[in-house]
């Protein structure tokens, strides 16, 4: 099967949506499928390929994902496409590329499949400065509602999202599809140097404590106010590692201060993807407070590293969780203290067995297996593509 993926960025894998396609096309190309990766450069003045991928010049821009492609530039990257005769396509953007995607899916009759990470608001994907890009949004409006409109098949890794796409898409086939991540990189079996380790653990803040680490974009989104202002509570032995950046950074820096609790918080930073293998050996548990509609792939990279996940009920990410087994789920700030007073005299004995316990539960999750449940969706997307085409006869 050959398979074009359309996504507004690629390299680095610093998202879940860049992650996710980057082992995506790595297992199908794995598996003896063609696949071709769409998708932008800021680094770049003219559109290009390398390994399987094709790159469009794109520029800076006030949305998720920080650029969009050159639309001028774009129609260049459809002779790259005609050699390469897609059997379906699938779009993860609905950004310039996405749109290059849908219309390219339309003018050749082919097969189309989305996955939907994330429902966004376009009001909010610009920054304060609203009234900038107004084009912009109308396009992306558009966009994502032709791509629901014309898809075969629609999936999504949140079964939220899943549930909040069903009544805009009453005639569609709408399913959940796992989140990808890297079995291979993420796993308990790892073995660190001593230095590196002594190094990440400087950075993470933990000295003799042990770490409850939680991972995403400092926002408001994630709710880390929320974490700090439970941890209030929690006992001296356990720092709260937040990694990762964001616009409410100083914010909550200020917050953990008026609370009392700066010393057991640590600010670690952005860290690389390939160096967060061992940030999450050196904790103990994950966290979370976010409820937002997209599921995150640090819960379930944590998971597989042998961390169980503590999330709230209404996580999106809660039905990774079978508790008691990988994790534990929340309902308000007191079944969150009663489960983190559990990890405040864990001795290292039973850390190791838990760890081992909670790891075991995603060795099924090879990344082939994955791959499998997406090449499901391409024969469903086929499928009801070509049947639709038999009706209209």
């Amino acid at each position: 099967m050959k398979v074009a993926i359309f996504t507004e960025t690629y390299l680095p894998q610093t998202s879940a949506v860049e992650t996710q396609v980057f082992i995506l096309a790595k297992s199908l190309k794995k598996m003896g499928h063609d696949v071709l990766v769409v998708t932008s450069d800021m680094e770049s003045d003219e559109c290009y390929s390398e390994q399987d991928a094709l790159f469009c010049p794109a520029r800076p821009a006030r949305n998720v994902y920080g650029q969009k492609a050159k639309q001028r530039k774009l129609s260049r990257l459809k002779e790259r496409l005609d050699e390469f005769n897609p059997d379906v396509i699938h779009l993860f953007t609905f950004w310039q590329v996405g749109g290059l995607g849908l219309k390219y899916a339309l003018a050749h009759d082919l097969p189309l499949m989305t996955t939907v990470q994330k429902i966004l608001d376009p009001q909010s994907a610009f920054g304060k400065r609203k009234v900038l890009g107004i084009a912009d949004r109308a396009r992306y409006r558009s966009t994502f509602h032709k791509a629901l409109a014309f898809s075969d098949h629609i999936t999504s890794p949140s079964v939220k999202i899943c549930k909040r796409l069903r009544p805009i898409c009453r005639s569609k086939q709408i399913r959940p599809i796992p989140l990808f991540i890297n079995t291979e990189l993420f796993t308990r079996e790892a073995v660190f140097e001593e230095k590196k380790r002594e190094a990440m653990r400087r950075r993470l803040g933990l000295g003799d404590k042990t770490g409850i680490l939680s991972v995403g974009g400092l926002t408001r989104e994630n709710r880390t106010e929320t974490l700090l202002e439970n941890w209030v509570k929690t006992g001296s032995k356990l720092q709260l590692v937040l990694v990762g950046s964001g616009p409410e950074l100083e914010n909550l820096r200020s917050k953990a201060n008026l609370l009392g609790i700066a010393s057991r918080v640590s600010f670690a930073g952005v860290i690389p993807h390939e160096e967060m293998n061992l940030c999450y050996h050196l904790c103990t548990a994950f966290v979370s407070a976010g409820v937002s509609d997209s599921m995150k792939a640090a819960p379930l990279e944590a998971i597989a590293c042998g961390l169980p996940a503590i999330l709230p009920k209404e996580s999106p990410d809660a039905g990774l969780i079978t508790e008691g087994v990988n994790g534990f789920l929340y309902a308000n700030s007191v079944a969150f203290l009663d489960i983190i007073k559990n990890f405040e005299a864990l001795d290292p004995e039973k850390e190791l067995m838990m760890k081992k316990l909670v790891g075991r539960t995603v060795e099924t999750m090879s990344i082939e297996n994955q791959a499998k449940a997406f090449l499901k969706s391409y024969v469903i997307t086929q499928k009801q593509h070509y049947k639709q085409a038999e009706e209209l006869e």
